[in-house]
């Protein structure tokens, strides 16, 4: 965590096209306040040149002092794996400073988002609290904190500790690993988004046959998903942001993911080894890209009668196995996940 003086805020506009990075006095981009994927040093969507049609005279921001938490991403998976691991300041008390973000100015903006809205509440941080600007402004004081999780590249324990405390109101202690039937998140009813299997339908047919209940993240809420992963036994879906939410669950979770390829991203692995849980990973040869829709893109299964039939098996294989805590869990998790790289 670093604290600068005489910082320039500088939000997003057409002109520059990019949301941009905070400059120190020196006008030099802020390394802690831009976003990275991956173990380089190029930000992931941020421009860090320093604005050279900057106005003469910019003003100075109202507080003394803000605690900088980044850009609010406001799609589910980017949301929790690159906006919230910033939060971890607020594990432990109240914000020291008021809270700025690259984030909607006013709060009926964010209403769509409820998931956000949602999970920073649980936090005890309304989002008519986060101070987002339209102009640039001089910082007097910022506290700029590193994230505690960064995409396909590294994750700290405190962000476990973070989403754990998010979650735990979601569910009753009693409720873990209550309820054997197992349950397939799917994709189905989606009108777009980032990827999708084009006849998961053909596979979520099969599985509700077999006795799967079937669900669709997007129609439940934060808390319902969150209750959701701590009581099933285990839980089945297609790769995607939707199973992230297991980081918010008790440890020990079991998965089985439904990959269009073969290469699963680092992220997901991350995520499981800070969880402590156990995910397989399954992938049929021969599925293809096709018409890609409304979504980035999509792949049609070469056979999805057995597609399902090895989610079923592998569902049952976990549900067979002896609950999963204990003081090994998350060192077993990061023996998989070393194993996992190594490969």
């Amino acid at each position: 965590m670093r604290t600068l003086e005489n910082v320039l805020y500088l939000p997003h506009t057409p002109a520059r096209g990019q949301p941009s990075a905070l400059f120190d006095a020196s006008r030099r981009f802020v390394p802690e306040s831009v976003d990275y994927r991956g173990i380089g040093t190029t930000p992931s969507w941020q421009r860090t040149d320093w604005p050279e049609d900057l106005p003469a005279g910019v003003p100075e921001a109202p507080e003394e002092t803000y605690l900088f938490l980044g850009g609010a991403h406001l799609h589910y998976g980017h949301f929790l794996v690159t906006t919230l691991p910033r939060f971890w300041p607020l594990l432990a008390a109240r914000p020291p400073a008021p809270v700025l973000c690259y984030a909607p100015v006013h709060a009926a903006q964010w209403e769509p988002f409820r998931f956000a809205v949602d999970i920073l509440a649980r936090l005890g941080l309304e989002v008519r609290e986060i101070h987002a600007f339209e102009e640039p402004l001089r910082l007097r004081r910022v506290i700029v904190p590193a994230p505690a999780f960064q995409e396909e590249a590294f994750a700290h324990t405190v962000f476990r500790d973070l989403c754990v405390a998010i979650g735990a109101d979601c569910y009753a202690p009693e409720e873990v690993d209550a309820e054997e039937r197992p349950a397939y998140l799917a994709k189905t009813r989606l009108s777009g988004g980032v990827r999708r299997f084009a006849n998961e339908d053909e596979v979520t047919e099969i599985l509700a046959r077999e006795g799967v209940e079937i669900l669709h993240p997007e129609g439940l809420s934060f808390a319902e998903q969150v209750r959701l992963f701590a009581r099933r036994r285990v839980l089945a879906g297609s790769l995607g942001s939707a199973l992230h939410t297991a980081i918010f669950a008790p440890p020990g979770r079991r998965v089985v993911a439904l990959s269009p390829g073969p290469r699963i991203n680092p992220t997901f692995p991350l995520v499981d080894a800070l969880c402590g849980n156990a995910v397989a990973y399954l992938h049929q040869p021969g599925t293809a890209e096709t018409d890609k829709g409304a979504f980035g893109s999509q792949q049609r299964l070469p056979d999805p009668q057995a597609a399902a039939e090895g989610l079923l098996r592998r569902m049952r294989a976990m549900a067979a196995e002896p609950p999963r805590s204990g003081p090994g869990l998350l060192p077993a998790a990061w023996s998989r996940l070393a194993r996992r790289i190594r490969r």
